[in-house]
């Protein structure tokens, strides 16, 4: 209870701290949004500026020139844009009678039944309004009819006139210059910003690596370059993505007879850099507007259909191509980070969330502490292929652990899923910390389930050939069989547990690997210690050379080791011994000593390099020579 207690204690802090940055980046977005901006536009020129500057040009120059073209640029297109912007405005009161066509087409003929039908509700909704209104005009005859004999009685009312200031109040100025100055010197505080960033990017940067700390300088700096490969190889080919998707888009609309193709075209480009939702708005309005200039469907369908083909392959085929696997965050990671920076900074939120994904995803990676980041947001697989065969093996999911093996073993071979991935599953069940019955129940069906696989998996690796000549030709580094000369004496090996079940299907995996390698090599069932030594007994006899190996997985029961490994020099004094423990990172040394080990006998620690120290153990090494004799032998 105590424990408990104290580790919700500690992850308090942790969950204030949380608090305090999200209410901070919602409470300071009117000083944080131009300062993204800003750093945005600096990581966009900055390689520019970099280039110019190996030409001698010095550091201002190209740095306040290029911001001046990026403005100049912006200014242009914003200038085009409200251009275009008027001329359709004027424009549209003429494409009222095609819009009204398509209405009339869509609600059906007014001789169909639905259309006499709205056109009887339409009747009887003005018969009600105009009995609801008051009689106007009977109202106003009344007033007629009684002012002549009110003229008498009525008396003049005084009139007094007020002189009005010319003078303008400072609110009607706020409220009339507002809406328009405040985005303007927004976008003027993000270039002075990016102006100064661009000119003192060298010192910033030195200050992040000081604030970082010099004892972590080599840290800081792999988290700042990667951040700044990341997010500038993302916007310089989400720039090019766009801009060729809104030449591609305006010219089809160009040439498919739509005016303004210009302002749709670049309207489409820009609005594609906000997620999800930026292409589908920026060619809802062309559309639309088809829908309004050309008589029938036939052109905004195919406006329709130009653009439904341009996104589907911008987003399924270049974009993956380009960058999608490089900015180092998973699609849904996207999809959260637009939704959670939407919330808090609005649309230009939206048009930031995935750079600000992606450099806190950079951080993540080398920042212990913020660790959780980069293993929720990133790409890479954060689940190990051990971990993933743990929790299928542990589930109901009975095609789920073979689709984990299947994918593990188009890429590697069976040793190394032996090696890397059954022996940490098992590792992991015995450090199970769950209830004593339910890690139980849990332990038996892991070690059923695998014990199965692995033996289905000896069916499907058998042993191979040792004279085969691909094998003779491979160096043991590179083939999953060490090779084995087949003038080598006949080799048996007995592989047992010491203690359970899990050492008893390390047992059998090194046995399977054995004998693919070219050794007779049999598994033991966990039995009696005497049971066991009476079965390698009766498997041995007196045929060649024999191997014992002792399986044990961590932690390891010392005395147990001990006590097997002593039976078995007394039972067969004349047999090599190795034993295996597997996953074991200590020193070998020290382990012989703990166990009293033999000179003359091995110690394991990994399945996949077993048959290979056994061959090195017991034969001579094998030199290329020999090699080309046995091949022609």
């Amino acid at each position: 209870m105590e424990a408990h207690s104290t580790e919700n204690s500690s992850n308090l802090p942790s969950l204030v701290t949380a608090v305090v940055c999200v209410a901070a980046l919602y409470y300071g977005r009117d000083v944080l949004i131009p300062i993204a901006l800003a750093t945005l536009l600096t990581f966009l020129l900055a390689p520019v500026v970099s280039r110019l500057e190996r030409y001698h040009l010095g550091k201002t120059a190209p740095a306040l020139g290029v911001l001046f073209v990026a403005i100049v640029l912006l200014a242009l297109l914003g200038w085009l844009v409200i251009g275009q912007g008027i001329h359709l405005a004027t424009q549209l009161p003429s494409y009222s009678d095609t819009i009204t066509q398509k209405i009339d087409s869509l609600r059906g003929a007014k001789s169909s039944k639905l259309g006499k039908a709205a056109s009887s509700l339409h009747g009887l909704a003005n018969q009600l309004s105009s009995a609801l209104e008051p009689p106007v005009q009977n109202k106003a005859s009344s007033q007629k009819s009684a002012t002549p004999s009110n003229q008498q009685t009525a008396k003049p009312v005084p009139v007094e006139i007020v002189q009005q200031h010319n003078t303008l109040s400072l609110r009607t100025l706020r409220a009339t210059l507002g809406p328009v100055l405040a985005p303007i010197a927004k976008i003027v505080i993000v270039f002075v910003v990016a102006a100064f960033m661009l000119l003192r990017r060298r010192d910033l940067r030195e200050r992040l690596f000081t604030l970082g700390g010099l004892s972590r300088i080599h840290v800081t700096k792999q988290v700042f370059t990667e951040t700044t490969n990341r997010v500038v190889r993302y916007l310089w080919m989400l720039s090019c993505v766009n801009i060729s998707y809104g030449v591609l888009f305006g010219t089809g609309l160009y040439f498919l007879g739509l005016s303004n193709a210009l302002l749709w075209g670049v309207l489409a480009g820009v609005l594609r850099f906000i997620p999800y939702i930026g292409s589908s708005v920026g060619a809802a309005m062309p559309i639309l507007f088809s829908l309004a200039v050309f008589n029938g469907w036939e052109k905004p369908l195919i406006a329709l259909g130009s653009f439904l083909i341009l996104e589907v392959v911008t987003s399924y085929v270049v974009e993956p191509t380009l960058y999608a696997s490089r900015t180092g965050i998973s699609p849904l990671a996207i999809l959260v980070a637009a939704i959670f920076w939407a919330a808090l900074w609005g649309p230009i939120g939206l048009l930031l969330s995935t750079p600000l994904t992606v450099c806190i995803v950079a951080v993540g990676r080398y920042i212990p502490q913020l660790e959780f980041l980069s293993i929720l947001l990133g790409d890479k697989g954060a689940t190990a292929t051990d971990v993933q065969l743990y929790l299928a093996l542990t589930s109901r999911d009975i095609e789920e652990p073979d689709r984990v093996i299947d994918e593990y073993l188009a890429e590697k071979s069976i040793r190394d899923l032996y090696d890397g991935v059954f022996i940490p599953v098992l590792v992991l069940a015995e450090r199970d910390q769950a209830s004593e019955s339910y890690a139980a129940q849990r332990k038996r069906q892991l070690f059923q389930r695998l014990k199965a696989i692995v033996e289905q998996l000896t069916i499907c690796y058998p042993k191979v050939p040792a004279g085969r000549e691909d094998s003779a030709a491979l160096n043991p580094d590179e083939q999953i069989l060490p090779y084995r000369h087949p003038s080598a004496p006949p080799v048996t090996v007995s592989c047992l547990p010491v203690r359970d079940q899990g050492d008893e299907i390390a047992a059998l995996m090194l046995a399977h690997l054995l004998t693919q390698a070219g050794y007779e090599a049999h598994e033991i069932e966990l039995a009696a210690a005497r049971e066991m030594v009476d079965e390698i007994a009766e498997h041995n006899g007196h045929s060649g050379h024999i191997i014992i190996c002792i399986s044990a997985l961590p932690p390891f029961a010392v005395s147990s080791i001990r006590r097997l490994y002593k039976r078995i020099q007394l039972r067969f004094p004349k047999c090599s011994v190795a034993i295996g423990l597997w996953a074991y990172s200590g020193h070998t040394d020290s382990m012989k000593v703990l166990l009293k080990l033999s000179d003359s006998d091995l110690l394991l620690t990994t399945v996949g390099e077993a048959a290979l120290q056994i061959q090195q153990f017991i034969e001579p090494p094998v030199t290329k020579t020999t090699r080309h004799k046995a091949r022609h032998h």
